[in-house]
């Protein structure tokens, strides 16, 4: 009995240090969290932030929103996941949770009732479903609160570069939303004539990337500033802010954590010397 009852803590012991995958990236990062952020179940997930980022940035360059609300449907749902897991991923405020979330159900919905009598094939005005300047203001805050959640990690890991890569992509993402407002809200064409919508994307990708092939040039003042700032921001951040959280990757977990506060003195410390005896008689 007594071998027995001894082998049932060995037995049990794996299934209590199982954690959740959120939890194990949280903890390996040892970033501090808000308490009333710490039970989310995405919170440092990068790894979904990522999938879901490149998601967006494939149908984007593949789906055609013009005057498509099936296409509009689609690139919304997929964009607004994105949006929601990032948001949760990146220790976001309960407030700006609520925000994008308010936004993203209202936009899917509002393209969802748009898309029952299209399919009927009545005649339906796309002008609400296009509302990228919306979009737009969403997706500014991304690539900030993810970078600063992940330069909260005190431990560099996995996460934490995939986070850092995240924030990347989707400042492409964002100026390809910014070059479809300008295009929208202005009276001469970005590109000097109508093109889909999948060209943003394109565009934004080369200009991120300083490839430049010269196939879409930005004709107007504004959308050459535009575009010149993308190319700017975007390889200062890989430059510094990626290159910097893969270096300390590199450098080891040894290397990151920080120097301890009391640090034990160089030479030992003298024993306390015997009490002097009392001299005899």
């Amino acid at each position: 009995m007594a071998a027995a009852d001894s082998d049932r803590p060995e037995e049990s012991a794996p299934r209590a240090t199982r954690m959740p995958r959120a939890a194990q990236a949280a903890r390996s990062a040892d970033a501090p969290t808000d308490p009333q952020v710490a039970g989310r179940r995405l919170l440092d997930r990068f790894d979904v932030v990522l999938v879901l980022v490149l998601a967006v940035i494939v149908i984007q360059s593949l789906v055609d929103t013009t005057g498509s609300i099936r296409g509009s449907f689609i690139s919304h749902s997929v964009t607004g996941l994105a949006l929601i897991v990032a948001s949760r991923a990146s220790a976001a405020r309960p407030r700006v949770c609520r925000a994008l979330d308010v936004l993203v159900v209202a936009t899917v919905v509002g393209n969802l009732l748009l898309l029952i009598p299209a399919s009927r094939g009545d005649q339906v005005s796309t002008g609400s479903s296009q509302a990228q300047s919306i979009w737009l203001a969403a997706e500014l805050v991304l690539p900030v609160i993810i970078g600063r959640r992940v330069l909260q990690h005190r431990v560099v890991g996995v996460q934490t570069v995939l986070g850092a890569v995240a924030a990347y992509l989707q400042i492409a993402v964002t100026y390809a939303t910014l070059f479809q407002t300008i295009d929208s809200l202005s009276a001469q064409p970005f590109f000097g004539e109508a093109v889909s919508t999948t060209v943003y994307t394109y565009f934004s990708l080369v200009t991120i990337s300083t490839v430049g092939y010269g196939d879409f040039v930005a004709v107007t003042n504004l959308a050459r500033l535009a575009a010149t700032s993308e190319a700017v921001i975007g390889q200062v951040f890989l430059v510094t802010f990626v290159a910097f959280i893969v270096s300390r990757f590199a450098a080891g977990p040894s290397r990151q954590q920080p120097p301890p506060s009391a640090t034990p003195s160089a030479t030992p410390s003298a024993p306390p010397s015997a009490p002097p005896s009392a001299p005899s008689e």
